[in-house]
């Protein structure tokens, strides 16, 4: 029985150790970033690999034949340069709309007080609670029914009915934050509604306003499911859609598929780095009153 506490104190006090040790957490950090980031290398890796070697077993964890004819075939012969074009429409209309409309109302359920402005903010949050797969067939029978179907103007409504309920739920926090007091200066002075929303919110809660544009635009960039089931016109097609492309029924094309990720992953990535302060900011600004 002593053996048994003795055993179960040395644990303890070693466990102990462990989480206090300053280095943990960072042990911790690299261990699940490496996880996280290795399905981007491996990408990355095969991108620049012959056919031969990416089928070769062991597999290489760096190109032994290196070469850019994955990325050459990518954009040269197939369709992704089209596929980006329908990717940018699809989701720069969508985040326009999303951004601006919820703007407008967020900014009259939060900033104005009215008896039922708690259950409605729930029910913008209850519409997102539907599981997007339970939306397809509605969606894609009402559009058939009203000619939409095969259309881009479909795909961005959907997009919308997705994003716009989130985007008001994450903007309402970063709005309520907003001191009332000088919206009440800014009525003295003899300014509308809108005037007030355009020069006296919205420089405030830019940060947040510009996060939530930033996650609707990648939300909407990143849809596969409903494009690849809606749209039956290649020349419509998203380019997480499009890298189907390589895929056919003799085989995959794994170079010029990941080259094509790669290309695909690369804006998000970049702008990320350079925004992730902004958005971590503007998600965190209506958190703290």
């Amino acid at each position: 029985m002593s053996l048994l506490k003795a055993t179960i104190r040395w644990i303890r006090e070693t466990a102990d150790k462990i989480i206090s040790w300053r280095g943990t957490p960072y042990i911790i950090l690299v261990s699940f970033s490496a996880v996280l980031l290795f399905p981007i290398y491996w990408t990355l890796n095969t991108s620049f690999k012959v056919s031969n070697e990416i089928k070769a077993w062991p597999p290489s964890f760096i190109p032994q034949s290196f070469t850019i004819e994955n990325y050459v075939e990518a954009l040269r012969f197939s369709p992704i340069g089209q596929n980006i074009l329908n990717s940018l429409i699809y989701a720069g209309s969508a985040t326009a709309f999303v951004v601006v409309i919820g703007v407008l109302t967020t900014y009259g359920f939060t900033i104005y007080d009215y008896k039922w402005d708690n259950k409605v903010a729930f029910g913008f949050l209850a519409t997102r609670l539907i599981p997007p797969q339970a939306l397809w067939l509605p969606f894609i029978i009402f559009y058939s029914r009203m000619g939409l179907a095969n259309s881009r103007g479909g795909v961005v409504i959907f997009l919308i009915v997705l994003n716009y309920p989130l985007a008001v739920w994450m903007l309402r926090g970063t709005f309520e934050a907003f001191p009332k007091e000088l919206i009440d200066s800014a009525k003295v002075d003899g300014a509308s509604r809108l005037q007030t929303l355009l020069r006296v919110v919205l420089p405030v809660v830019a940060p947040g306003v510009g996060a939530v544009s930033i996650i609707t635009f990648l939300w909407s960039w990143n849809e596969f499911m409903f494009p690849f089931l809606f749209l039956n016109s290649p020349g419509k097609y998203p380019v997480t859609v499009g890298i189907y492309h390589f895929i056919g029924d003799l085989g995959t094309k794994w170079g010029p598929l990941t080259a094509s990720g790669m290309l695909i992953m690369l804006p998000g990535i970049i702008f990320f780095i350079f925004a992730q302060r902004y958005i971590v900011e503007g998600l965190a600004e209506g958190a703290v009153d």
